[in-house]
């Protein structure tokens, strides 16, 4: 072998180890235009199927009453809203109107201590949660869990449960608006529904609500400033339908000019990671929680959410995860803590 073969060889050698080590720096690097061998998802946290966008926006007829739950979660794709019949039977009817009129003659008679607008024509009663077990078991109706689980998956939250009543007849609509307005309008999925209870005839004459029916699919740029009233329309639906509606979905209450009592219950839902509309962690009275069963624990926020809901810092008996979902278990000596914190501070 000649010097000069030698030196070949040589010089050839070290590009070589170079070229080996450069690869081994550069393997797991990602190149602009490779692929990457990303398994996707098995399954997603919703079931939703999104309807196509209705660009330009358009507005779509009120779906027809049905006791079809796969009719009514296509319904609720397409228009954003569905109306499910017969979901209430007329002995729960009769309990729930008796209920909802015994409490609200209870805060109009609290005088100046009543809660605002309990003396009006149109009387709303709050927090419900603390009202009355009938009021917690439409929550927990294996309807509601197949519709807005089916909008917000299962691990959905109660953000709040309210009542309606009329009073005499009333002259103004309520004015068009998204249930989730808090949300950003490029959220291109439903983050809140309604499931509403009509415990009375719902007619345009008793003030039943308007919707504007598609409008949650309606591009981003249309759902900030409501649409012009011309454009919704009003429900008609009898005593004892569910009606579920999409967060996105333009609707509000209208007037009553029969004076009809028109009594209503309506469970305000949320996804798990959202804020409640109502603020359990103070108004829920410990009576309830001490009575709710699992499901319902859930359903006010007693369980977890990947790293959301814990009670960080306290020890129970309750080994609590990092990651992953577990139910939340309150010692007593947090609530005495509390209690004696209050007093120090006032």
């Amino acid at each position: 072998m000649t010097e000069g073969q030698d030196m070949e060889g040589q010089e050839m050698g070290r590009q070589s180890r170079e070229g080996q080590n450069e690869e081994g720096q550069n393997k797991g690097k990602k190149v602009q235009g490779d692929r990457v061998n990303i398994k996707p998802a098995a399954r997603r946290q919703t079931r939703y199927e999104a309807s196509p966008k209705l660009d330009p926006p358009e507005v779509l007829p009120v779906p027809a009453l049905t006791r079809d739950l796969v009719q009514a979660k296509s319904d609720l794709s397409v228009y954003g809203l569905c109306l499910l019949e017969n979901t209430l039977a007329d002995v729960e009817l009769e309990n729930l109107r008796t209920s909802l009129a015994a409490q609200a003659t209870a805060e109009r008679a609290l005088g100046k201590q009543a809660p605002p607008g309990a003396d009006g024509p149109q009387q709303l009663l709050s927090n419900m949660v603390n009202k009355g077990a009938q009021f917690l078991d439409l929550v927990l109706k294996d309807e509601v869990d197949e519709l807005c689980g089916f909008l917000l998956g299962k691990d959905f939250l109660i953000s709040s449960i309210t009542g309606g009543i009329f009073h005499g007849p009333t002259s103004e609509a309520q004015v068009l608006h998204r249930d989730q307005g808090q949300v950003p309008a490029t959220a291109d999925f439903p983050a809140a529904c309604n499931a509403f209870w009509l415990l009375d005839d719902f007619e345009p004459s008793r003030g039943s609500t308007w919707v504007v029916p598609g409008s949650h699919r309606w591009p981003a740029e249309y759902q900030i400033e409501p649409p012009p009233r011309n454009v919704a329309m009003q429900i008609t639906a009898p005593a004892g339908t569910l009606f579920v509606f999409d967060g996105r979905i333009w609707h509000g209450y209208g007037a009553n000019s029969e004076g009809h009592p028109r009594r209503h219950v309506a469970n305000f839902l949320c996804l798990p990671w959202m804020r409640q509309q109502e603020n359990w962690g103070v108004t829920c009275l410990q009576e309830v929680l001490d009575e709710a069963d699992e499901k319902l624990r859930r359903r006010l926020g007693l369980r977890t959410y990947g790293t959301l809901g814990m009670m960080s810092g306290t020890r129970t008996e309750k080994t609590a995860r990092s990651l992953g979902n577990y139910e939340v278990e309150i010692p007593n000596h947090v609530s005495v803590k509390m209690v004696s914190y209050t007093r120090c501070v006032g």
